[in-house]
Order: structure tokens, then C-alpha cells, then sequence
């Protein structure tokens, strides 16, 4: 087993906080998971959303809900392979009602996160929407104003670029694709991504 493995073992047993359940067992009586991250253990790219939703609460995978199709799609329209990229996010268990993550509930999944670029050593982080990227930047700016641009942080060890892009619900929200769109800024945004990696 990888090192990458047996740290997605450990998220998986994890009661840092109130939101891991053993045995996944919620008060309702559903079933829910860990969703520790998929991908490559040598991903140049790691994608770090906010928490699972219902979808990946169910499956145990990240982003494979409306937002996470979306996501595939705008990558794919980039130039960008999904499957090439580490997918993960800042809370590894879904809050209930999809609410935002506390700041207690992120305390205590960031070290698992830290690991994993750790581990994995990636080129670039593409945060996806406010929480994940207010968290490793480290500010309260909005989206908005973070996207757009590279930045550099300290995460894993050592220094890492990271792009901040929208999160794809918002581009949901907002389905127009003409120039100047959520979703063209977005796409934009990584298509300046792929043009970093070939450096």
C-alpha cells in the first residue's frame, strides 16, 4: 500500500470533529463517507474544493455531483485532464445540509490536507470558490477578487503556486458562455494554468 493509500485510510477512520461518524452512520440513519480525494499520487495538479456534497456523501468520491460534471467540462474545454489531477477538498465530510464547513470543523481536516501536498508535491493548487481558497490563502478577500491571478503559499512543506477559480455551482447559477461570463473568466483562468505547466 502507498503512503498516499494508508493516508486515505487514516482520513477515512477519522473523529477530529463532530462531523466524522464512525462507521459513516448519521443521525437520520443514512450512511454517509470520508471523501479523502481521488487521483494520481504524482498529480501536477491538485483540485481542493470545500467539503463533499450529497452525491459525494454517498459515493465516497469528490465532486462527482452536478458541480463536480461541470467541472470535468470547463477542465476538458481547457485543455485539462481530470483524471490527471488529485481532486479533493478542505473538509473531508460532508456538513449537514451542505452548510459551510465552521472554522473548528476546517482546524481539524487541514493537517490531512497538508499531508496530502505533502505527499503528492504538486506543480500547482486550483482552489475552487471561497472557502478552500480564504483558508490556504490565509484572507477574507472574495472569489472574485482572488481569481485571476497566481499566487504563492507554503503548504506541504514547501512553496506552492495556487489559482483560485469560481466554484462550478456558481456557474450554475450563471450558465451564460459568452465573453466576459463566469464561466469564460473561468475557463480563461485555466487555460493560463495549462500555459504555467508547460513552463
Amino acid at each position: 500500500m502507498s503512503q498516499l493509500s494508508e493516508l486515505s485510510s487514516k482520513i477515512c477512520a477519522c473523529l477530529n470533529c463532530p462531523l466524522g461518524r464512525p462507521e459513516g452512520l448519521q443521525p437520520d440513519g443514512t450512511v454517509s463517507y470520508h471523501v479523502p480525494g481521488e487521483g494520481p499520487e504524482n498529480a501536477r495538479i491538485v483540485i481542493i474544493g470545500e467539503a463533499p456534497g450529497a452525491e459525494e456523501d454517498r459515493t465516497g468520491r469528490p465532486f462527482i455531483g452536478r458541480s463536480g460534471r461541470l467541472l470535468t467540462e470547463i477542465l476538458t474545454a481547457a485543455g485539462l485532464d481530470r483524471s490527471a489531477a488529485f481532486v479533493t477538498s478542505v473538509c473531508k465530510c460532508r456538513p449537514p445540509q451542505n452548510r459551510t464547513p465552521l472554522r473548528p470543523e476546517i482546524r481539524a481536516c487541514m493537517p490531512w490536507l497538508y499531508e496530502q501536498l505533502s505527499l503528492i508535491r504538486p506543480d500547482v493548487l486550483l482552489t475552487v470558490g471561497n472557502v478552500p481558497t480564504q483558508t490556504l490563502l490565509g484572507v477574507k478577500t472574495g472569489i472574485k477578487s482572488l481569481r485571476g491571478s497566481f499566487h504563492t503559499i507554503e503548504a506541504g512543506g514547501r512553496r506552492v503556486t495556487l489559482r483560485p477559480l469560481f466554484h462550478p455551482a456558481y456557474l450554475l447559477r450563471n450558465p451564460v458562455r459568452t465573453p466576459g461570463s463566469p464561466w469564460d473568466l473561468m475557463l480563461h483562468d485555466l487555460m493560463e494554468v495549462k500555459d504555467f505547466l508547460r513552463r
